[in-house]
Formats: C-alpha cells, structure tokens, sequence
C-alpha cells in the first residue's frame, strides 16, 4: 500500500528559535544509541547535538520549549542525517508539558526557560531552584552567514517508543560559539540524566543558529516502523 500523508497536530509561525550546535565524544553517543538501534551522525569523528530554546504561540497558549536532540543515522559510520534522536525536552507550561508526555509520548517535563533572541543571544534553562544550563554569546557580532534552511524529517522517541515528524524552516543567522568568550555551564540532577551524558560526553559548542521569524511543524506519534511521506 502507498505511504499515508503526514498530518500535523501543530503548524507554528513566527516562532523565536535560538539553537546551539556542538559536538560530543563518538563513542559515548554509540553506546547511549546502540539500545535505540540508532548510530550517531558524526562530522570530523564527533556526535553533532543541538540544544535549541523556542518562544512561541499555540492557540492561545504562550509557551517556551528547550530541546536536546542527537542527530543519527540508520547505517553505522554514516554522514547522511536520517533524523534526530530526542532525549529530553521542557516546556515553561506544565499543561503543554502534561499534554505531550500524556497524548504524544514525548520527554516533556515542565521547566523555566529564558532565552535572548537578539544578539547577544543566550538560553537559561531552570528546574525549580537549580539552573540546569546556561549558554550566552559574549558580544553581539556580524553573522558569518544568513541563509534560508529548512529541515524536515522524523525525531525518534527513547525506548523505541515511536517517532513523529517535524518541520524546521526560516531564514537563518549563523554565529560562531567561542569556547574562550562564551559562556556555557551545565548542572547535574538526579531527574535529568541528559545533563550528566552532555558533561560526560564532552558537549562543546560550534555554533549559534538564530531565527526570529521561523515555522515550525510537528506531526502526532506514529509507530517507529510506520512508512510515511511529506505533503508535496
């Protein structure tokens, strides 16, 4: 039978986005794949993750979302990205949270996110009286590059629980991370383990990705095996 459409459960504009890129030991992230069925995807022999802060509108829902995704590939020792594997998430509403662990089986916790969407750029992300992360740029700069990108893709769920799809899209202010000027730390807690895996792993950033006007898309839950195709 021919693959079903992709239905999206929310179609977002104008959604403030600010993403760190970096990259993290190899070997680290195969083992923490390897029970997924999943192998990193890798640049220059290291893991590429992305930690990414959004504000956005959902109806009448003002919310903020924290993101740490893993790009991953279905071939091992591959450099084609065959979508994001996601670990943990936060949304700053407790209900939006509540709503995605409940309807779509997704890592939502409730969490306090602060983010600049202006250079100098920053994420601040707080768990009841603990800051879990905080990354800043230390000076406003000239972006190396301003593009138009758009990913669209599947973003697998722990435990092989299933999958949905998402689309990424804007126009794109990309900023170098300076290890030496810019501020990144990170907490430990016995309730997120994904923090300990980024100290352990290495985590260093690479890059900052700026969007101010972006769309995103993301379908409900779909089995892990389920065959499906974008809307033309």
């Amino acid at each position: 039978m021919p693959s079903a459409s992709i239905q999206y459960a929310a179609d977002l504009d104008n959604v403030k986005e600010v993403t760190l890129q970096g990259t993290a030991d190899l070997s680290f992230w195969e083992a923490v794949l390897r029970k997924e069925r999943f192998f990193p995807y890798q640049e220059a022999d290291k893991a590429v993750l992305l930690l990414s802060a959004t504000d956005a509108k959902w109806k009448s829902f003002k919310f903020r979302e924290f993101v740490i995704s893993v790009g991953v590939c279905f071939e091992e020792h591959g450099t084609h990205l065959d979508g994001y594997y996601l670990p943990h998430a936060f949304n700053s509403s407790r209900l939006l949270a509540f709503s995605e662990r409940v309807f779509f089986q997704t890592p939502y916790f409730p969490g306090d996110i602060q983010l600049e969407s202006r250079c100098p750029v920053s994420i601040k992300l707080q768990d009841k009286t603990d800051v879990l992360l905080r990354a800043a740029m230390s000076v406003s700069d000239t972006p190396t590059t301003v593009e138009y990108q758009e990913w669209q893709g599947p973003i697998f769920l722990p435990n092989n629980s299933g999958k949905f799809f998402a689309v990424l899209a804007g126009e794109t202010d990309h900023y170098p991370f300076s290890p030496q000027t810019d501020r990144f730390e990170l907490k430990p807690s016995p309730r997120y383990e994904i923090f300990q895996q980024l100290i352990e792993s290495n985590f260093v950033g690479t890059t900052w990705s700026l969007r101010n006007n972006a769309r995103h898309a993301k379908s409900k839950t779909y089995k892990r095996d389920a065959e499906l195709r974008f809307p033309e």
